[in-house]
């Protein structure tokens, strides 16, 4: 078991370059740039209304595993962007809910079209089976972590 969770630990340091790709401020969107964290928040609200429930300002925080106050400003930037609105909420009277704007949602659109196109050909020659043990492995991994930090295992 102890080779194992070494070549589990080892494996998740070499991934960190996909991590820290996303730390670039800014990524090309045709003949704009947009913030990696407007990324983020287009995300969180695709998400939500692929789940057909309202977002919030803390669905932002949990994706981006950051603070509310952290969110609201991206949640601001993104607005600013012309990537989404805010509405009042039907749910609670205290907050607001965030709908993609139509260029928020081709925004969406075009970055899981790239993220996907890169992992096709990340796998282009692995068995069609080892890349769905993989996704659900992955899921299963993310699904079950708990909400430790970095910080937590120094």
């Amino acid at each position: 078991m102890d080779v194992d969770l070494h070549l589990l630990d080892d494996s998740l340091i070499r991934l960190r370059r996909l991590w820290g790709a996303s730390r670039n401020r800014l990524v090309a969107d045709g003949s704009a740039s947009v913030e990696m964290s407007s990324l983020l928040v287009v995300e969180a609200c695709a998400r939500g209304a692929d789940e057909h429930r309202e977002v919030t300002v803390g669905d932002v925080a949990d994706l981006a595993d950051v603070t509310a106050s952290t969110a609201s400003r991206l949640v601001d930037r993104a607005e600013e962007a012309g990537l989404l609105h805010r509405t009042p909420s039907g749910v609670n009277a205290r907050r607001t809910a965030l709908v993609l704007t139509p260029a928020g949602s081709a925004l969406r659109q075009r970055a899981v079209t790239a993220r996907t196109a890169w992992i096709a050909d990340q796998v282009r020659e692995w068995d069609p089976d080892d890349v769905e043990r993989l996704g659900v492995l992955l899921a299963r991994f993310a699904d079950g972590l708990n909400h430790s930090t970095a910080q937590d295992l120094v």
